[in-house]
């Protein structure tokens, strides 16, 4: 990845569009003073790639410049040749909400407009997708990114600080060890997966019965029995479901015969009870007819009665409000004249008022000129005695203090320039003596290991022989070892000859004599054997003595060799050392006397030299004295700054003196000749005499407020008793009405009554009409209709009814005897042989899933074992898979040789960045920790010597430059990788460098311009930013940063 363009608008304090490219160069450097927005432009980067600032993931609201609303980040970068932008926009609504947006774009190749030529790279519209575009092309996250490709403002060391967890996620982005860890987490989850279903199918195959033959022959025979039971249990319910349906015919047969019979005992008595049913029938049908007008006579005569009651009560209400009326406008009447005289008097005190505030107003006025008059006077005096305070020539004494401040600042400057040529110069004659001398011990070496070495090659030849004697004794051992125990074997032989008629040896008789001699003669022959195996075993011992000895002599002379061998290697490693030392050294004394300034560079030498140590000043005197000089600058800048101080508070003084004179004389002048005092009691008069008027003019308009009010309360009082007669005027109209339409209504009413009814109704009240209401009721309730009704069926139907029994009884006669039964009785039957049917049908039921059971459990079986077979192996597979793309395996392997490639290139940067002082090492070996630590560092000093340091232990400039060395050294690596960076940046730091070890940075980052594609360097050091060509001014300008290319 690899910045080209960074373009800001409304970002902190990028208000307006700023521009930064990097395509011109491959080393950019970034400068301007502490808080011009430097820093701010890698906010813009980690923003824009991981929505991530300084601040952390939230408050992104906090990016929007102060007075803007919205802001945007444009950043373009190369990745795998390709050129890509990012947007990023952000904007707070005007009630505070927040949205962004971000966009991706891809560059076409062969569109030459650069602006015009960009089309959305597909699938990275939503924030997720985007997300993962940036983890798998750039391989990195915040946390990784700032800690090797951006090193931080004031956390340059951050790497070096981080978790060993935090420093193998680091790596693991740089070498793409995600993709590795993939593949293993997709050949393990498969392991696991397989591993578990063989685990499944092992318990699934032990957890299925074996079916032998005879249990499966003995539940097909179970079924075939089984189904001949329940054929006969359905026939028999058959049968009693045929007699159910007789026996219920039968039922409803006697069933109507027994309802008809009851029928004709209900007509009977119905006919005995007719000349009671006829009257209360004629009784009933009488109150029907005329209970509705009654009710309509009865309710007209009591809405007469209740309108007159209201007639009454109104004509009582209208006297009252007759009286109201009358009150309410006397009331109003005199409230209007008590108006009128109040209005009057309130005019007259406020034209009193006016005239009384203008008059005020006018001498306010006047006071206030007075005031200001008296105010200056005093002021000016104050003035005057502070100037006869200050010194007499101040602008003299500041002119004098600021060349005493220049002189030392820029003494102060060259200062440590002098002083670490004068160290250089030192460290120059010292390590020319040290490559002298290392020199002569190289040679001392060399010799010595070429005399050891002749040495060894004489000893060589007789070490082989050594060898050739030792293997030619250990054979002659064997063969008199074999020898000895032939001839003991031989000799023993005869010692267990007994009753044998031949010697084996020689077929001789064996007779007493030849068996003595024979074996006298084999006793001989095994001693001598013996002794010449004991002999041999002597010569062996000699043999293997010797060529130990010589061995030894060979072990010892390797091992001094080996150690002369690594010795001469140190000491052509440290005339290498010493060589490069003195080359940094004379080129960094060439440079610094080329800084140098006039006269100290003359002073130094008129001239460049060869040798510098052939020069003396500084000497050490010398530099103590300038030191001691020097030190003068902080007393001298506070000189500088009380001149200054002084300088401008007499300026200041001068110039209000000035003022203040002229706006006296204009004040004095527009005042004239009044006189103060006079004018101070009048004001205090009119004030008095405004507070009275006021109280008065106060109390009128209150009292006229009270006025009001009560005139409002009377007229509203007078017209509501105007309006309440006019209700009762027309409530008495409709009273009148009313009571004309009961009377008409009531006597329409008596007049359709039977003339029985009409004399009643006269006399009767609405408790009567009630009385006849609830005979009406009653009547109606018994059922008398009802009655009257059946009365005449009955007297209709008696002769049908009784010819209809005759025929029910024959037909209940003619069912068969077994089906003349009660049906509940057939239906238990029934039920019976129901329950029989289904206990056989669930026994053959039973025995069919019996055997389907056994028949899946022989299928399962089948194929659960060759689900087994096939996934053992497929498993097997993918274990031995998993386990080579492990943490243990390819990936530590991976990553131990990004760590010793990583370490080989800081350590070449470091080794030129200190001077050849410093080197790093990994702790532990290949076989240590896996890859969840990475990058545990251990520092060496060649000056001191001695342990290794802890990189937490190393001092502020060499944690720097450890710093510095381990991000060049993963940007070189990385560069050459799948995913490459090829890119570092270094926000400030340089600050803890002194200004030789700035200058060697200088040298060794312009060095790096051929190994990475961009290398950009952030500083408010004005010294170090010149010393690079390419670079960018960061400037505020009325609060808002202004960038401006530069070009040396």
């Amino acid at each position: 990845m690899i910045p080209h363009r960074i373009k800001l608008t409304g970002f902190l304090s990028y208000k307006d569009e700023q521009e930064v490219e990097f395509g011109a160069a491959p080393l950019w450097m970034l400068a301007g003073t502490n808080g011009s927005g430097k820093s701010s432009i890698f906010d813009a980067v980690t923003y824009a790639l991981f929505g991530h600032h300084r601040g952390g993931s939230q408050n992104a609201s906090e990016l929007i410049n102060k007075e803007s609303n919205s802001m945007a980040v444009e950043f373009d970068f190369k990745l795998e040749r390709n050129l890509f932008r990012i947007k990023r926009t952000l904007r707070r609504s005007a009630k505070g909400a927040i949205s962004g947006t971000q966009q991706l774009f891809r560059h076409l190749s062969g569109n030459s407009n650069y602006e015009a030529g960009w089309e959305p790279v597909p699938d990275t519209g939503k924030k997720v997708d985007f997300d993962k575009w940036i983890h798998d092309k750039i391989g990195l996250n915040y946390e990784t990114f700032t800690s090797s490709v951006l090193l931080l403002q004031g956390k340059a060391e951050k790497l070096l600080d981080a978790r060993p967890s935090g420093r193998a996620e680091v790596l693991a982005g740089i070498v793409d060890l995600e993709r590795y860890q993939r593949l293993h987490e997709k050949a393990n989850t498969r392991k696991l997966e397989l591993k578990s279903k063989l685990d499944a199918l092992s318990h699934q195959q032990n957890a299925v019965p074996e079916v032998p033959d005879m249990e499966y022959l003995a539940a097909i025979v179970k079924i075939e029995d089984g189904e001949q039971v329940r054929d006969a249990a359905r026939a028999k319910i058959d049968e009693l479901m045929a007699v159910e349906t007789q026996a219920r015919r039968w039922a409803e047969a006697e069933g109507r015969l027994a309802a008809t019979k009851l029928k004709l005992a209900n007509a009977e008595s119905l006919l005995g009870a007719a000349v009671k049913i006829e009257a209360e029938f004629a009784r009933l049908r009488e109150l029907r007819e005329v209970l509705p007008t009654v009710n309509t006579v009865v309710t007209m005569k009591g809405q007469f009665a209740e309108s007159e009651r209201k007639t009454q009560k109104l004509q009582k209400d209208r006297e009252e409000a007759q009286e109201r009326k009358q009150r309410a406008e006397h009331a109003l009447d005199q409230g209007k004249k008590k108006r009128a005289a109040l209005q009057k008097q309130l005019a007259t005190d406020e034209q009193k008022l006016a005239a009384v505030i203008a008059r005020l107003r006018e001498l306010t006025g006047l006071l206030e000129k007075v005031r200001f008059v008296e105010e200056h006077e005093a002021e000016l005096k104050r003035l005057d005695d502070d100037l006869r305070r200050l010194p007499p020539d101040p602008e003299a004494a500041a002119r004098a203090a600021h060349e005493e401040t220049d002189r030392l600042t820029e003494l102060n400057r060259i200062l440590p320039i002098l002083e670490r040529f004068s160290v250089e110069r030192h460290d120059l004659g010292v390590a020319r003596k040290t490559e002298t001398a290392a020199r002569v011990e190289q040679q001392r070496v060399q010799a010595d290991g070429e005399r050891m070495k002749a040495d060894a090659a004489k000893l060589k030849p007789e070490v082989e022989k050594a060898k050739q004697a030792r293997a030619a004794a250990d054979q002659q051992v064997a063969v008199t070892r074999a020898m000895a125990e032939q001839a003991r074997a031989a000799a023993g032989e005869f010692a267990s000859l007994s009753g044998e008629k031949a010697c084996r040896a020689c077929g001789q008789p064996l007779t007493k004599e030849h068996l003595a001699e024979e074996k006298k003669k084999r006793e001989k022959e095994a001693r001598a054997a013996e002794e010449k195996h004991r002999s041999a075993i002597d010569a062996q011992t000699t043999a293997v003595q010797a060529e130990r000895d010589l061995i030894a002599r060979e072990t010892e002379l390797t091992e001094k060799l080996d150690k002369l061998r690594e010795t001469y290697r140190d000491q052509v490693a440290h005339v290498k050392q010493a060589a490069a030392d003195i080359k940094r050294l004379a080129d960094s004394l060439d440079l610094r006397y080329a800084e140098m300034p006039e006269p100290y560079r003359s002073r130094i030498a008129p001239a460049a030299v060869a040798d510098w140590g052939t020069t003396a000043f500084p000497e050490r005197d010398e530099l103590v004295s300038l030191r001691r000089d020097a030190g003068g600058l902080d007393p001298a800048k506070r000189r500088w700054r009380e001149t200054q101080d002084v300088l401008t508070k007499w300026t200041q003084l001068r110039a209000k003196v000035e003022s203040g004179r002229t706006s006296l004389s204009r004040q004095k002048t527009a005042l004239g000749t009044a006189d103060p005092e006079a004018l101070r009691r009048e004001h205090q008069d009119k004030q008095a005499q405004e507070a009275g008027l006021v109280r008065d003019v106060k109390g009128a308009k209150q009292t006229l407020m009270q006025l009001e009010t009560e005139i409002d309360i009377q007229g509203r009082e007078a017209h509501t008793a105007v309006q309440h007669l006019t209700d009762i005027a027309g409530k008495l109209a409709t009273e009148e009405v009313t009571r004309k339409h009961c009377t008409d209504t009531a006597d329409r009413g008596k007049k359709g009554l039977p003339p029985a009814w009409q004399a009643a109704v006269e006399q009767a009240g609405m408790g009567q009409y009630h009385e006849w209401k609830i005979e009406c009721d009653t009547i109606a309730a018994a059922g008398t209709e009802a009655k009257y009704k059946q009365l005449e069926v009955a007297r209709a139907g008696l002769t049908t009814l009784r010819q209809e029994i005759t025929d029910l009884a024959a037909a209940a006669e003619a069912f068969p005897p077994e089906t003349r039964r009660a049906p509940d009785e057939v239906k238990l039957l029934l039920a019976g042989a129901r329950t029989a049917f289904d206990e056989r049908d669930k026994e053959w039921r039973d025995a069919q899933r019996q055997k389907a059971v056994l028949d899946g459990y022989r299928e399962q079986r089948a194929k659960l074992g060759e689900q087994w077979t096939r996934t053992d192996g497929e498993h097997n597979r993918y274990k031995t898979l998993a386990e080579l793309l492990g943490r243990d395996r390819l990936q530590r392997h991976l990553v131990r040789q990004a760590e010793r490639q990583i370490v080989d290139y800081a350590n070449a940067v470091l080794d030129r960045l200190s001077g050849g002082q410093l080197f790093l090492r990994l702790v532990g070996g290949d076989d240590g920790a896996g890859t969840d630590r990475a990058l545990e560092l251990e520092a060496y000093n060649r000056v001191t010597g001695g342990a290794p340091i802890n990189v937490a232990f190393l001092s502020g400039s060499q944690r720097f430059r450890v710093a510095v060395s381990l991000a060049l050294g993963i940007g070189q690596y990385a560069s050459r990788q799948h995913r490459p960076i090829e890119s570092v940046i270094i926000d400030e730091g340089f600050g803890c460098l002194d200004r030789q070890g700035r200058q060697v940075m200088i040298q060794e980052l312009q060095n790096l311009r051929g190994h990475l594609q961009c290398i950009l360097l952030v500083s408010h050091q004005e010294e170090f930013a010149d010393a690079f060509p390419d670079g960018y001014r960061f400037e505020l300008n009325e609060g808002s940063t202004r960038v401006s290319r530069f070009q040396r």
